[in-house]
């Protein structure tokens, strides 16, 4: 049986390495740490390009709240009656 999802426990930073403007490596890492290894590997490769992202800060399905219907009018507070034209 598979273990439950712990979004903790997932990978939450990729290094992306271009050469040339085209993507010749992609990693994903679970620390900083881990991560800035990476890029100091790849940063001796000549013609290469690093990009991190924080994939933490990313909304899933789920994590944006649906909009809450408005609630009704106040009791207290009546809409305004409507202005009568002037005869």
């Amino acid at each position: 049986m598979s273990e439950p999802y712990d979004p903790a426990s997932t990978p939450s930073i990729e290094v992306r390495v271009f050469r040339h403007g085209e993507l010749i490596e992609r990693h994903l890492c679970e620390s900083d740490e881990e991560a800035a290894v990476l890029v100091e590997q790849w940063s001796e490769v000549d013609d290469v390009n690093c990009f991190v992202d924080d994939l933490s800060f990313h909304h899933r399905v789920g994590d944006v709240l649906e909009p809450e219907p408005a609630e009704p009018a106040d009791e207290d507070y009546p809409h305004e009656p409507a202005v009568e034209p002037e005869v």
